[in-house]
């Protein structure tokens, strides 16, 4: 429906890693593919690098992409937002590193091994004339200690945001404790309990956990929200999900 909006977010997984023949030069047409199926007027992504993020823009040449890279000269893994060009405006746009210091490129928390960052936009919906917030990240995928800081940022940040929408790879399920400051402040989730896993580690598997998310604030009415999951070669090692919004 018109007045619905779709907002999708996917971990494509690093291109840079060596999966065998999962690697990105063989799978990236598939990914780009299984991408541009979801249809999304709000595209998040995980474990982008800017080659990855060139190769996908190709394919999404509706789209305007925005998002720095994660370490002190921006660059590396981005968490990048493709936004659909002919339907939202970018108001404002910035990139926030997950640390005490959060303007500051590169910073991380005690103990981490690489820096964490979200991307947050204010977009404005020219087809509803509704201006709403959405952040998108990818939190540590080793210590809770570091997912629960990150959730404690993340939900202090969130009282200045416009009728916000919190996506990404949070690398844990919603009943995690480290995820409960974002729920004390009003998130939910979009998609149903019985939903399928989102990390399959290049199996396909549907019964792994659910550790990628669309969050949404009270505003948000969820009209259909899926796992999509899809059968033959693998594009990624997550499958990615998809949520159609409408605001109440």
């Amino acid at each position: 429906m018109a007045d619905t909006l779709r907002i999708v977010t996917c971990n494509i997984r690093n291109g840079r890693a060596f999966d065998g023949m999962d690697s990105w030069p063989f799978r990236w047409r598939r990914l780009v593919d299984y991408l541009c199926s979801l249809d999304a007027d709000v595209l998040a992504l995980q474990e982008a690098y800017t080659f990855q993020i060139r190769t996908i823009s190709r394919g999404l040449d509706g789209h305007q992409v925005i998002g720095d890279g994660r370490n002190r000269r921006r660059k590396s893994e981005h968490v990048p937002v493709f936004i659909r060009r002919d339907r939202i405006e970018v108001l404002d746009s910035s990139t926030l590193w997950l640390s005490d210091t959060p303007n500051m490129p590169g910073s991380r928390q005690p103990g981490a091994r690489f820096p964490r960052i979200a991307t947050t936009a204010t977009l404005h919906d020219r087809t509803t004339g509704h201006t709403f917030t959405l952040a998108n990240t990818h939190l540590d995928a080793s210590d809770d200690g570091r997912r629960l800081r990150s959730a404690e940022l993340l939900a202090d940040w969130s009282s200045d945001w416009t009728t916000p929408v919190l996506v990404g790879d949070l690398n844990a399920s919603i009943e995690a404790p480290e995820l409960s400051p974002l729920l004390a402040v009003g998130f939910r989730d979009t998609c149903p309990s019985d939903a399928p896993g989102t990390n399959h580690d290049f199996t396909g598997r549907a019964d792994g956990p659910r550790i990628d998310h669309v969050l949404v604030g009270p505003p948000w009415s969820v009209s259909a929200a899926t796992v999509a999951v899809r059968n033959g070669r693998l594009p990624t090692d997550h499958w990615a999900v998809v949520v159609d919004l409408r605001l109440r």
